[in-house]
């Protein structure tokens, strides 16, 4: 198979554009497949399918970009729950080349994007159905934008300006940035066509056939239940707020005197009755690059105040240290911190966990070294199990290690060395794809743990990933769907000292996939499943003295029990701040 090229000229480039196809009915040299890609029945003959983690490259199409375009693509989803999927674009987010994209929402529905000083959008109101070929069309010129599903207009958008053309090849099932599959589509793609003009709506509506033919869709695996159905799970509006809830400032927004343009996950301990808390910190606008830093305050009171900010670690040339947890045991405290080389997204990341011990005479984070590689990044503190092993939740991120998928994973230690750890992935079902982001918390009892996970990366609507172990964390069922929704952001789970199971999110049911409200979700004392939810605050709020916004967010939370009060970290990503939040335990007791 080869992709057919037609000679056309514009007087709007200075080089010649060209209308092509690709029929995508096989792997040849007109394709890069980053990935895996199978075969197919098509729409039209055979069609190339995509697990959620790979992408089809088109050979030579960077130059594929006019004033004026219409693109068309065959496609056929597995699942429409999977959050954004990236059907055909033409972006490279990392060096700011940003053209159009068409992409599965996560209401399962069609969105087209186009480049102006943002994005310009147009939704489409059809639903899709997973398992059946459906025909998707853009088209644009220099003042508007047409949207077509099954040769049908579904919505227009007036543009300002043409869109910049950029060297970004078109992809399909993905954007490939910085060495790395983003919005990643699981189904089938078939006959991808740019055309340098606008076609008019008679040809677009005869360029569609109707196909009877499906494609065999797997169910996601429906894992054990989180929540009591016997209980309604309130709608945001409806949530109880938690009383007695004081907030604190953990972190200034910017701008702050101390230069921080990111920061992200907050770590918390009582150690020697003093409140530590971590965090990532950045002088750079992009998440995870080589200049983050681990820094870490203290606070005698509780909270109310902080010291000056600590460097744990700068890295060192192209080493980027960055969140993490602690443990204070035995008089130390430690701390383990996520860590990665160079781009975090690209094929030399290397993510591992570094080891620190704080020096109480100097004040100083002393290195322990790398204690656990393979790309394991820790989420919560070391607990101790059973067997006398500690188990600390995490994720095994994916890049650069030739494996698909950021997979729930967690670390255990040898006896009480905390300088050794082997890693356990927890792989998840095979009806979930691999377009997994699986940041994971864990609840320890004395027969069973308990694994937490965020389903996907991206914010959308989702339900929280459970996952059982029997034997100490050597071995698990594989995670899958519960009944909890939750939107896709790292959980965080423990149990307080009433016996209450507690979960740590955006828990609602209308959550949109958006990291607000915080909310606190409990179990009846010494009960497995959560009944109950809780407000601890939304964007707009009045009992905070920091950010008060629309577009607040809570991201990463943390949480450490003290003396009957649950101490509560997190990061506004948008206000680039971290808050924290002490709840008396008492009010959040349920009647058993």
């Amino acid at each position: 198979m080869k992709f057919f090229l037609t000679f056309l000229t514009t007087l709007l480039l200075a080089s010649p554009t060209f209308a092509a196809t690709w029929p995508l009915d096989g792997v040849d040299d007109s394709l890069i497949v980053r990935g895996k890609a199978t075969t197919a029945a098509g729409a039209a003959g055979k069609s190339l399918v995509l697990d959620g983690g790979s992408l089809i490259e088109l050979k030579n199409s960077a130059k594929l970009a006019s004033s004026e375009f219409t693109v068309s693509l065959w496609f056929n989803p597995y699942d429409l729950a999977n959050g954004q999927q990236m059907l055909a674009g033409k972006n490279r987010y990392s060096r700011n080349e940003r053209q159009w994209g068409l992409t599965i929402e996560p209401d399962g529905k069609l969105k087209a994007h186009l480049r102006q000083s943002g994005w310009s959008t147009i939704a489409c109101n059809e639903p899709l159905v997973a398992g059946r070929w459906h025909l998707a069309t853009l088209a644009a010129d220099a003042r508007k934008a047409s949207l077509y599903l099954n040769g049908k207009l579904v919505g227009e958008v007036k543009l300002a300006s043409p869109i910049v053309a950029t060297e970004a090849p078109i992809t399909l099932g993905g954007i490939w940035d910085a060495g790395a599959v983003r919005q990643a589509f699981r189904g089938a793609v078939d006959e991808f066509s740019f055309q340098p003009r606008v076609l008019s709506e008679k040809e677009i509506a005869a360029s569609y056939q109707p196909v009877s033919a499906t494609h065999d869709v797997l169910k996601v695996a429906a894992g054990l239940p989180l929540w009591d159905a016997t209980q309604t799970l309130p709608k945001a509006a409806d949530l109880p707020q938690v009383k007695g809830a004081e907030f604190y400032v953990l972190k200034k927004k910017r701008p702050d005197k101390d230069g921080c343009n990111f920061t992200l996950g907050v770590g918390l301990a009582w150690h020697k009755d003093k409140l530590y808390a971590s965090y990532g910190f950045s002088t750079s606008e992009q998440e995870n690059t080589a200049t983050e830093e681990a820094h870490v305050r203290v606070s005698e009171d509780g909270g109310k105040t902080w010291g000056k900010p600590v460097v744990m670690d700068a890295g060192e040339g192209n080493l980027g240290v960055s969140h993490g947890v602690f443990l204070s045991r035995g008089g130390k405290l430690w701390a383990f911190m996520g860590a990665f080389y160079d781009n975090f997204y690209g094929p030399t990341s290397r993510t591992h966990t570094r080891g620190y011990v704080l020096n109480e005479n100097s004040g100083k984070w002393e290195p322990q070294g790398v204690v656990l590689d393979q790309g394991f990044w820790p989420m919560q503190e070391p607990q101790k199990m059973a067997d006398g092993n500690w188990i600390m939740s995490g994720v095994r991120i994916a890049f650069g290690l030739g494996v698909v998928g950021h997979s729930p994973a967690v670390a255990i230690s040898q006896g009480d060395d905390f300088t050794k750890w082997k890693m356990v992935v927890i792989q998840a079902d095979k009806s979930l794809g691999t377009n997994l982001w699986g940041e994971s918390t864990v609840i320890v009892e004395k027969t069973q743990i308990i694994n937490i996970a965020r389903r996907s990366a991206g914010r959308v609507r989702g339900y929280a990933l459970v996952s059982i172990s029997k034997d100490h964390g050597r071995t698990w069922t594989p995670a899958a769907a519960s009944n909890l929704p939750m939107a896709t952001q790292k959980p965080y789970a423990g149990t307080l000292s009433t016996g209450q199971r507690y979960l740590i999110g955006t828990i609602t049911a209308d959550t949109d996939g958006r990291r607000s409200p915080l909310t606190i979700a409990v179990s009846k004392p010494g009960e497995p499943l959560f009944s109950r939810v809780f407000l601890i605050r939304t964007s707009v709020f009045d009992g905070t003295p920091g950010v008060s916004a629309q577009d607040a967010d809570f991201s990463y939370p943390y949480a450490v029990e003290r003396n009957g009060q649950l101490y509560i970290g997190y990061t506004d990503k948008e206000h680039i701040y971290n808050e924290l939040v002490v709840i008396p335990v008492s009010s959040l007791e349920t009647k058993r």
